[in-house]
């Protein structure tokens, strides 16, 4: 069997943007091209929205928020309309017949499916369930099906009470029909258990032996890192090219510093390299912007705080965004003559550089490298993750990061023995603030903790581990049968 003659589809609701399961998906895609030899032309994309590029297929039935969606999480766990059951079995059907084409027209082999566990690609999920019933049932064995559970269900409070329309369906996300899963942390794993116990558990322990794997975020180092000098007295980063120094000046970050008579050697950065969404828990690093503004001062160093967030916003039905400004605004208020300022960079912020009626637009990816050669540190402080995709990015473009230990954290990265200043709790502390201000003070103590990390990414979290993990359970999903 050689996998790299393999024509592989691969079906979510984006593909080539800027949330953490895009990032996983084009990992992913470089991974079996460089390591299992697949041909770039031998990959196919069905999806609701993609960045340019070949093979590429769309249709709005899998946008995460259009109105179908939106109406199946508004409902998920309230009392359910007479129409909500038709519309799911409806919209349903229409995705069976669009995979069935794309599957047929491609001759695919291998169709990967990232994320159909979670609600938001609830109409997908259940029509991607359809679609192999109906070929299973008729004694058809190809193409295999693997699933990419980034999140799920199982893993957000807002979804622990489904509704008896919604729990008809639940079977589907993401399905016990399915060939293989991956994993992005060991959680999932008995998260996926108890829902083979339920529909199928006389397979459960074959399943989980031979069709499971854990591939945690990976990441790659794409600066000249080793051969720096890490003994500089500043601090080390990636260079600015000719194209990104003028970032700070076409997100406006310039003229606010220069407005507030401040220079850039005055200004701090501090970057929320993260979508807007309330699990990120942006507030929290308002607040830590505002409490290392007092901590400068008490020095009576009086400086310029800025507060980059990179992602977009408009996700998951909450005005969050809105939310945010107001609390920064409150946080104004209650201290006169801050110099805080809270930046949102998504109007300038795409999953690609373009340039636009003389307006130039930034890959979400460079903005941490940016950020690194100003000298900011990143703030993450997630309530919940399904791993930290953002999080690796900024370590590895050589900004030190201040976390929350979010449970994945604590169970599945922090053995990797990271240098990372850390909260408990979304609970902000002196001694984190503490942490912080030494960090901005001392670029010997920055570079050693840069240093640090990157070197556990290059050795621990590279992106070979996809291809060395990948390759055998893509081998027994075609080869090795389950003991039933």
């Amino acid at each position: 069997m050689e996998i790299s003659h393999f024509n592989i589809g691969i079906l979510h609701s984006l593909i080539g943007k800027n949330d953490g399961v895009s990032i996983v998906i084009d990992q992913t895609v470089r991974s079996m091209v460089s390591d299992l030899n697949v041909g770039l032309g031998n990959i196919f994309f069905l999806a609701a929205h993609t960045s340019p590029r070949f093979n590429a297929e769309t249709d709005e039935i899998f946008w995460h928020k259009n109105e179908a969606h939106k109406s199946i999480i508004r409902y998920f766990s309230e009392e359910a309309p007479e129409w909500l059951d038709s519309m799911i079995h409806e919209n349903a059907l229409r995705v069976k017949e669009i995979i069935g084409d794309f599957v047929r027209q491609h001759s695919i082999d291998l169709l990967i499916a990232h994320n159909t566990s979670h609600p938001y690609n609830f109409i997908t999920a259940v029509g991607l369930g359809y679609y192999f019933e109906e070929i299973r049932n008729k004694g058809i064995v190809w193409p295999k099906i693997l699933i990419w559970w980034h999140d799920s269900y199982f893993e957000r409070e807002q979804f622990s009470k489904p509704n008896p329309v919604i729990r008809k369906y639940l079977k589907y996300l993401p399905g016990t029909y399915v060939d293989g899963i991956v994993f992005i942390n060991k959680a999932q794993i008995e998260l996926a258990r108890r829902l083979f116990r339920k529909y199928k558990s006389h397979l459960e322990d074959s399943f989980f032996r031979d069709r499971a794997v854990l591939i945690p975020n990976t990441c790659s180092i794409e600066w000249n890192w080793k051969d720096a000098d890490w003994k500089a007295a500043h601090p080390v980063g990636p260079p600015l090219n000719n194209y990104n120094q003028s970032f700070l000046k076409d997100i406006g970050v310039a003229e606010i510093i220069e407005s507030s008579g401040f220079t850039l050697e005055d200004t701090v950065f501090l970057l929320q390299h993260t979508r807007v969404v309330p699990r990120k828990k942006i507030e929290v690093a308002i607040d830590f912007s505002f409490e290392l503004e007092k901590r400068f001062l008490k020095d009576k160093r009086k400086k310029c705080i800025v507060l980059l967030v990179s992602g977009h916003s408009g996700d998951e039905q909450f005005k969050y965004k809105e939310f945010l400004i107001d609390y920064y605004l409150i946080k104004k208020e209650a201290y006169p003559g801050s110099n805080v300022f809270l930046i949102f960079g998504e109007n300038r912020i795409l999953s690609h550089r373009d340039i636009i009626v003389d307006k130039k637009y930034y890959n979400f990816s460079e903005v941490p490298s940016v950020i690194a050669s100003y000298g900011g540190i990143g703030t993450y402080f997630s309530e919940v993750e399904g791993f930290g995709n953002n999080l690796l990015e900024m370590m590895s473009a050589g900004i030190p990061v201040l976390i929350n230990r979010y449970e994945v954290y604590k169970s599945d990265i922090e053995s990797y023995g990271f240098n990372l200043p850390s909260i408990d709790d979304v609970m902000l502390t002196p001694e984190l603030i503490e942490q912080a201000y030494a960090i901005l003070q001392d670029p010997a103590r920055r570079n050693a903790m840069v240093r640090h990390n990157l070197e556990v990414l290059d050795s621990k979290l590279g992106h070979t581990i996809i291809a060395q993990k990948l390759e055998p359970l893509i081998r027994n999903m075609f080869t090795k049968s389950l003991n039933i």
